[in-house]
């Protein structure tokens, strides 16, 4: 839910409704048709902020590689995961401002896809980012490890 009940998004964006549980809470994320690209933009919000008041690099990012592993999934039809994130930080997103990314695909093989993409406020590109993506047999269930026990003795702050 956005915070500013004022706040539309820019014509012919659409409210993502499938999200998993860190995008709903980062959320809203918003989306519009494009052909042959991905196209999302969120609205920064106070809640994205870090101390100095911009938009934190690591909302950034979560923001880029999400929105690039849509277009493996639209552009390559594949559930994948990221295996390799490069981003560039060129410029900062500001609180208030419409975030928008686009994201396209580069590359794929039989188990990766390559997608490049780039992330803009109203002034100015904010990052660039690549990511490959391993990706996923179709049915393949999630399975998820039995923590092991701990072997190394805790941390301590005494020397």
């Amino acid at each position: 839910m956005t915070e500013d009940p004022l706040f539309r998004p820019p014509a012919g964006f659409v409210q993502v409704t499938s999200s998993g549980g860190f995008s709903t809470h980062n959320g809203p994320y918003w989306e519009r048709p494009a052909e042959g690209r991905v196209v999302r933009g969120f609205h920064a919000l106070p809640r994205h902020a870090n101390a100095l008041g911009i938009v934190h690099g690591g909302m950034l990012t979560a923001f880029l590689d999400s929105t690039m592993g849509v277009a493996v999934h639209r552009l390559v039809h594949s559930r994948s995961v990221t295996i390799r994130l490069v981003a560039d930080f060129l410029s900062p997103g500001r609180v208030g401002d419409w975030l928008q990314a686009e994201a396209e695909l580069i590359g794929v093989d039989e188990g990766v896809a390559h997608i490049r993409a780039s992330l803009s406020g109203p002034r100015h590109l904010v990052m660039t980012g690549q990511g490959s993506f391993a990706l996923l047999r179709t049915g393949r269930p999630v399975r998820y490890p039995k923590p092991r026990p701990a072997t190394a003795a805790p941390l301590s702050d005494s020397a």
